[in-house]
């Protein structure tokens, strides 16, 4: 039985020209495909830029105290301002380097044609330094985007007023060497030393963020803060006091040192003791008549107050003895008086105080004016609070702008008083 040869040929493989129909329907497939993208992409991309798109907005700069220096540049020389200026824009870092020089940023929106509106503002305080980063607004008036501001304190003090515009709301960012703050519209103080960056809201709500994962919502009449470690746990009551130990909690000495003055005869003392259940400076002396002394104790402050609104003192106050009338001859020789050294804005070095006494003046000594001091009861505990000191000082044209120290003492012949309970409260 005999077989045939066969040789084995593999198929062969039907070629697009073979088929014409089947490069057809791909062609006719992938045209449909892709029409059905950009049916999709065309107005996803056209909103987006409709949306997203911006330009940039100018800022005007105006100096309200002293001469601010403006750089336009990275390494840019300073210029000189102490006129109003409306060409300030992205990259421009602002400088105030001392206690007499302030200004204002104003947020402007030319949204409308023929039309400026504010949208806010920020008050620069002395030795400030501020970087404009991101002054934008929608280039579309359809876009829902909002006004876009972000800056960068480096350090000092600003004060933000973000109100929202009538088309559009405004965004504030501030960068800081610590973290991040968003604003919505609202009142704020911001400050930034080598240490921490404080928040303070007055109105509004700030988002204090750090990292990825670390945020912070702060509301009004409340504060936090950002620092190397991270953020304030919780925000807390925006009212702060400037005086440390106020309570005079052992070892008192190191927070107020004291001092003597008497000449040729023996002075007065200070003790930080338990009287009452609280602890005292304790003012004491007991010796000759007709010479006068004093003693007194100290605390450095050194805090720039420009943001503040309010500033109040108070402290309990108790006279158990004092052996001249009144306040002396001068009126100035008070068994308890507080003082308060500050630098006023226009960088002059002033003094505010307030005395205490019980006994009437006689006819040697004149009345005090009750700008100088208060008569109250004899050894009884009296809690002073003094009115705004903003206000009041604002009024006399000597606003403060630094507390430098408050001074605490008892002066005039013999005395024993008491003092507790001290507070120096910024708001």
């Amino acid at each position: 039985m005999s077989f045939g040869t066969h040789t084995w040929e593999p198929p062969t493989r039907e070629g697009w020209k073979d088929n014409p129909e089947r490069l057809a329907w791909l062609v006719i497939l992938s045209s449909f495909a892709v029409f059905c993208l950009l049916l999709v992409l065309v107005p996803l991309g056209v909103n987006y830029v409709v949306r997203y798109a911006t330009v940039s907005e100018m800022v005007r700069l105006e100096p309200t105290l002293g001469t601010l220096l403006l750089y336009t540049g990275e390494n840019s020389q300073a210029i000189a301002i102490t006129a109003p200026r409306d060409d300030i824009s992205e990259g421009h870092q602002i400088v105030t380097l001392d206690d007499s020089v302030q200004g204002t940023l104003g947020l402007i929106s030319t949204e409308t044609p023929g039309a400026t509106e504010v949208l806010g503002s920020v008050q620069v305080y002395p030795s400030t330094d501020v970087r404009i980063l991101w002054v934008r607004r929608p280039f579309f008036t359809r876009s829902p985007e909002p006004y876009h501001v972000r800056l960068r304190l480096e350090s000092g003090q600003i004060r933000i007023f973000t109100n929202s515009g009538d088309q559009r709301p405004l965004q504030v960012e501030v960068e800081t060497p610590f973290g991040t703050v968003q604003l919505d519209a609202g009142s704020y103080w911001l400050l930034v030393d080598e240490h921490h960056a404080d928040v303070t809201v007055r109105a509004g709500t700030a988002t204090l963020e750090r990292g990825a994962n670390e945020r912070l919502v702060v509301g009004a009449n409340l504060r936090g803060w950002l620092d190397q470690t991270g953020l304030a746990t919780e925000a807390v009551s925006a009212e702060q006091n400037l005086i440390s130990n106020g309570n005079f909690t052992p070892p008192a000495l190191d927070t107020w040192p004291s001092y003597v003055i008497a000449e040729n005869i023996s002075g007065g003392t200070v003790q930080y003791v338990e009287r009452d259940g609280r602890s005292v400076a304790y003012f004491i002396r007991r010796g000759e008549e007709n010479v006068h002394n004093e003693v007194g104790i100290t605390q450095a402050i050194n805090r720039d107050v420009n943001v503040y609104d309010s500033l109040v003192l108070q402290l309990d106050v108790n006279i158990i003895f004092q052996s001249l009338s009144g306040a002396g001859v001068l009126a100035s020789e008070f068994p308890v008086r507080a003082e308060i050294s500050y630098t006023d804005i226009y960088g002059k070095d002033l003094t505010w105080g307030i005395g205490f006494y019980y006994r009437d003046p006689d006819g040697s000594n004149p009345a005090v004016s009750a700008d100088r001091g208060q008569q109250i009861a004899q050894a009884q505990w009296y809690t002073y609070r003094s009115p705004d000191l903003m206000q009041l000082l604002d009024a006399q044209g000597t606003r403060p702008a630094r507390i430098n120290a408050i001074r605490i003492y008892a002066s005039g012949w013999s005395y024993q008083s008491m003092v507790s309970e001290v507070y120096l409260n910024a708001r």
